[in-house]
This record gives structure tokens, C-alpha cells and sequence, in this order.
């Protein structure tokens, strides 16, 4: 829809310019017509600045790859592109940045990974309810995060349900960008489901650029199927 009114807004300038270049015409003959209308034609859409193209091409640097490339839409404040991702085994789906790598670790159902940044999902099954099992998980979270630091386990509601979740914050070992550690902060999630299923839904990403409700938006695509 956006692209359709800029059509239309560029559109209704070039009649506008062909009208004043047809009056300008009349008055002081084809040459000036010629030069108002090439200066009032639009450039061509979606054409990135001269100056944006010299500096991307003349800086020396590689050119992003698209795990990078989706970070930082996320991070400067943009909206990455998503995709679904549907497990036909734990019966699950969710919606992750398009350009972010899939990364699964031993007992994780799933993990998509971007520059230094994860959401990965496990299924388990319990007799336990969601904060219960949380809290109970708490030792396992610690010992897999180092320098974890929780805010404590609490009722939550996510992905429509009466859940549980923490917010804590830990030290990534080594940017995949850097290669230094980074200060990040996470979001994990425990979302019921039929049969006494829970999903553990961790949404991690560097604590400078952290947003707790973009973390929420992500797991409350959470669905199963």
C-alpha cells in the first residue's frame, strides 16, 4: 500500500511538471519546456543516494551477510523480515527473522540464530505446572549461561496462556561479529501445552540493544499445533 501512494505521489508530480513545462513552452519556446521537465522528473524508485552507494562500495569492509544484515534491522530500531518455522515433531510453530541461521544444540527442538543474538525452543513433558517446572529449571539455566544473573521466576502470561517466565541477564562468550564476550540479556518463557508438553522459549540478544517487549512479541507467536 505504501509503495502504491508513493507511485501516485510521484505520478501526480510528473503531471505537474509536464504542465509547467508546457506553460513555460508557450511563453519562452521548447527549450526551456526541455530543461524544467528533466528537472522536475522523479529518480528512479527504490534507487539508493549516490553518496550512500560510494560509501558502501569504498569503505574496505566485506559486505554483510545476511545474519548480520538482519541484526541490525533488529537493532537500529527496523523491522527485520520473518518467517515461520513449523516443528512436525513437537507439533509447534513461530515466527523468527528471515535471515537468521538455524543453529540447533543437543536436546534443543530448535534454534535460529543472527549476529549475536538466539531464540531456541525445547519441548519437554512434566506433571509440573509451568512455575513450578521454571523454577526447577533455574539450576539448568544457570549453569548454561555464564554470569547469570536472574530476576526470579514469575507468572506469565505468553502465547495466550497462563505461563511462566524469566528475565535475566548473562555474558555471551564470543560475539559471532567481534570475537569479545558480550553483556546480554534474555527473556525465557514456559508455555504449556496438551498432553502436559511444556516449551522452554528463549529469546537472548545483547543487553545494549535489548527490548523485553520486542522479546515478548516474538514469543507470543508461539503456537501449537
Amino acid at each position: 500500500m505504501k509503495k502504491r501512494t508513493k507511485m501516485i505521489r510521484w505520478l501526480g508530480l510528473g503531471v505537474l511538471g509536464v504542465t509547467v513545462a508546457l506553460l513555460l513552452g508557450a511563453c519562452g519556446g521548447g527549450k526551456s519546456a526541455s530543461g524544467t521537465a528533466a528537472a522536475t522528473a522523479p529518480t528512479s524508485q527504490g534507487s539508493a543516494p549516490a553518496a550512500a552507494i560510494g560509501s558502501a562500495s569504498n569503505s574496505g569492509a566485506p559486505a554483510p551477510t545476511n545474519t548480520s544484515a538482519a541484526a541490525q534491522g533488529e537493532q537500529g530500531g527496523g523491522d527485520a523480515p520473518t518467517t515461520t518455522y513449523s516443528d512436525p515433531v513437537s507439533k509447534f510453530r513461530f515466527q523468527y527473522p528471515q535471515a537468521w541461521g538455524k543453529t540447533t544444540q543437543p536436546g534443543e527442538a530448535i534454534r535460529f540464530t543472527g549476529a549475536d543474538e538466539f531464540i531456541s525452543v525445547t519441548v519437554t513433558t512434566t506433571t509440573q505446572a509451568p512455575i513450578a517446572f521454571a523454577q526447577a529449571d533455574a539450576a539448568a539455566l544457570t549453569a548454561s549461561s555464564p554470569g547469570f544473573k536472574g530476576a526470579g521466576v514469575k507468572s506469565y502470561t505468553v502465547a495466550g496462556t497462563n505461563g511462566a517466565m524469566v528475565a535475566y541477564t548473562w555474558q555471551l562468550p564470543k560475539s559471532a561479529v567481534s570475537g569479545k564476550p558480550v553483556p546480554s540479556s534474555g527473556n525465557r518463557y514456559y508455555i504449556p501445552g496438551p498432553g502436559g508438553k511444556i516449551a522452554i522459549y528463549t529469546y537472548s540478544s545483547p543487553t545494549r540493544t535489548y527490548d523485553p517487549a520486542g522479546a515478548d512479541d516474538f514469543a507470543n507467536t508461539f503456537k501449537w499445533l
